[in-house]
């Protein structure tokens, strides 16, 4: 190809890519096309991604910053804005605001693009640690507005509770449950975030518990008493779903807190 058929391809390229057309960036493509380092082959599977990315990304704008053309490459340095305000690769709307920057190079063949790479942060990485990090606040206000349903629909059914490692719980229903005689013994609980972090779909929460203890709990009669737990939980989420949670926490510390009389507090 000469550099005037490369750039006339790339032309029309971009004007669907802005227009957020995949038939029109389809038609740009070769039929055996390759986005490097993905999984992604062939016209029709970048049609649906591109159709796909823009759904979820419906303010999408790139900025060619800089181009570089040959006779058969473009390379391009570029920003991305977008908002995810759709469901992506399997991650549900984060409302994360993108401003994403990198390069790519395209390779042409007999007037199609035939292979491109690119080279920027892990978009897919991000998106994924804010979504784990927003089901974890869920969770947590959930619990602090004692709505047991809300809370269950961020366990994965098949959930695994430890504490202190012990297997204390192993599903969603049990879970429920757990978290309603909790409520139910400490009626003004209230969980607070001391820090967060997550790796991945490895989260890690730091917290500090209170409340006043109502009823009976761990097997403590009713005492009046505020008490105040500490402690963290790791979480392993799986599907958007938290799976494995692992809770570490003081246990003496709440109980002395139980069975002190008042006049000792």
């Amino acid at each position: 190809m000469t550099i005037e058929e490369t750039r006339a391809v790339w032309e029309r390229f971009k004007a669907a890519d802005q227009a957020h057309d995949a038939d029109g960036t389809a038609a740009a493509y070769a039929e055996d096309v390759v986005l490097k380092g993905t999984p992604l082959r062939g016209r029709e599977m970048m049609k649906q991604f591109d159709a796909g990315f823009w759904a979820a990304f419906p303010d999408y704008r790139r900025e060619y910053l800089q181009e570089v053309i040959s006779d058969d490459r473009v390379a391009l340095a570029w920003r991305v804005t977008a908002t995810h305000t759709g469901e992506w690769m399997g991650i549900a709307p984060t409302g994360m605001e993108l401003d994403w920057t990198g390069c790519s190079v395209f390779t042409f063949r007999d007037g199609y693009i035939a292979e491109s790479q690119v080279f920027g942060g892990d978009l897919f990485a991000q998106l994924r640690r804010e979504a784990n990090l927003q089901l974890v606040r869920r969770l947590v206000d959930a619990e602090n507005a004692g709505d047991v349903d809300a809370y269950a629909a961020c366990l994965a059914p098949d959930v695994e509770i430890r504490v202190n490692g012990q297997l204390t719980q192993s599903s969603r229903g049990a879970q429920r449950e757990s978290i309603r005689a909790t409520l139910a013994a400490l009626p003004d609980w209230r969980r607070e975030t001391l820090s967060l972090t997550c790796d991945g779909d490895l989260a890690v929460l730091r917290w500090r518990g209170s409340g006043t203890h109502s009823a009976p709990w761990a097997g403590v009669p009713a005492s009046g008493n505020r008490v105040e737990f500490h402690g963290t939980s790791t979480i392993e989420v799986m599907g958007g779903l938290m799976q494995r949670i692992r809770v570490d926490m003081d246990m003496a510390g709440p109980l002395a807190q139980m069975a002190a009389r008042k006049e000792d507090q």
